[in-house]
């Protein structure tokens, strides 16, 4: 199946954080477009964990910092970086980046949590 940005739900989950999150008709895949100008999550203390999501990201544009599991990667335009689930994670630059999610994401799976 076919989907345009037109068809993205366009979400705002911090002030630095723009996401648009295209439908899926199948329930193993979901992806998102997403632009951060700063931290995600937004606090310094905070990360995510996914509880039933693997992540993938691809960096389109700009570079940024992956913290996983207090690891630190550099990432640039055409790097990837896998992220289990159950790992807590962040991401700090002004970058746009895919993210692909196995399965499909949902947002009640995604957790923030102190670090």
């Amino acid at each position: 199946m076919k989907y345009s940005k037109k068809q993205a739900v366009i979400v705002k989950p911090n002030p630095n954080t723009i996401v648009y999150s295209y439908p899926s008709d199948v329930e193993s895949l979901s992806i998102a477009h997403i632009k951060v100008n700063g931290r995600h999550p937004d606090k310094k203390n905070q990360y995510f964990i996914e509880k039933v999501c693997d992540v993938l990201i691809y960096i389109i544009k700009g570079s940024c910092k992956v913290t996983i599991n207090d690891k630190v990667f550099e990432l640039r335009p055409g790097d990837t970086i896998t992220i289990g689930k159950n790992k807590k994670y962040s991401l700090e630059g002004k970058t746009e980046y895919l993210a692909a999610t196995s399965p499909t994401y949902f947002s009640e799976q995604n957790l923030i949590i102190p670090g």
